[in-house]
């Protein structure tokens, strides 16, 4: 425990301040809407192919006319931007440790390596979940202020508790491979950029699967596709790719506690 409460402890600061700066891009997004509505829903986009269009959610322009569905298109930048950060907590988790030189102290604890990984799973796993239950939270918040005359605050609501979900499974998949990389490395330095490459490949692998058919098998290697908003907000929850993460996620989790269990740690 004591492990656990000294990993949530160094990641506050940076828990606050990638809540603030995320939340105030949502609203600030949000209030360019009231503006961009009507020319949103009368835009034609009939010059630009559709499977284009498909793999960047703007297929139906319409829908982005709507407060929800303005949303769901924008938001899935800051769903990208989730991802690096759960990604980052992975990474930077284990090798941290033997890059700071605070591993000595790790030694000196009547504690075990497989201890060292579930205290440092339970603790990035309670981080993220923390951000992205405030994001979530907020973002259903500023878009009822928004939201058009006649719509369903209920329906939003739904649809909100779906994304919940589904980026809560999205960001845990990332942390876990984040781990089982940091597991392999013995310094924090390049952690940003494995974790930028991470994300911005899965993405990629993604367009490319809803760009052509023959490779719509890359879409599962696509964490972001389980919580696309407006996949989520139109379709509800996909659970192919949700137990694909949730497999990927198990795997590497049991990987990290295997292969740290055999690491030749350096103090």
């Amino acid at each position: 425990m004591t492990l656990f409460r000294l990993e949530s402890k160094t990641h506050i600061k940076s828990l606050l301040i990638w809540v603030i700066v995320v939340v105030a891009l949502i609203f600030g997004m949000m209030a360019l809407f009231p503006s961009m509505r009507d020319s949103m829903a009368s835009f034609d986009m009939s010059a630009f192919p559709k499977e284009m269009l498909e793999a960047f959610n703007l297929s139906d322009m319409a829908v982005l006319g709507t407060a929800e569905g303005f949303f769901g298109y924008y938001f899935q930048y800051i769903l990208i931007a989730s991802a690096i950060f759960a990604a980052m907590l992975g990474t930077n988790a284990l090798a941290r440790e033997e890059s700071d030189g605070t591993i000595g102290y790790l030694y000196a604890q009547p504690i075990s390596r497989a201890s060292i990984v579930s205290s440092k799973i339970l603790a990035n796993a309670l981080v993220y979940t923390l951000y992205w239950v405030v994001t979530v939270v907020a973002s259903f918040l500023i878009c009822l202020l928004f939201l058009e005359e006649g719509a369903s605050a209920s329906e939003v609501f739904k649809d909100f508790s779906v994304l919940l979900f589904a980026g809560e499974v999205m960001g845990l998949t990332f942390l876990s491979v984040g781990i089982l990389i940091s597991s392999l490395l013995a310094s924090s330095k390049s952690t940003t950029s494995i974790s930028l490459a991470l994300v911005f490949l899965t993405y990629i692998l993604g367009i490319v699967g809803r760009l052509q058919a023959d490779y719509e098998f890359l879409v599962y290697f696509s964490p972001v596709d389980t919580a696309l908003p407006s996949n989520v907000f139109n379709h509800g929850i996909e659970w192919k790719y949700v137990i694909t993460d949730l497999i990927v996620l198990a795997v590497c989790f049991l990987a990290t506690y295997w292969i740290y269990r055999r690491k030749d740690l350096k103090a």
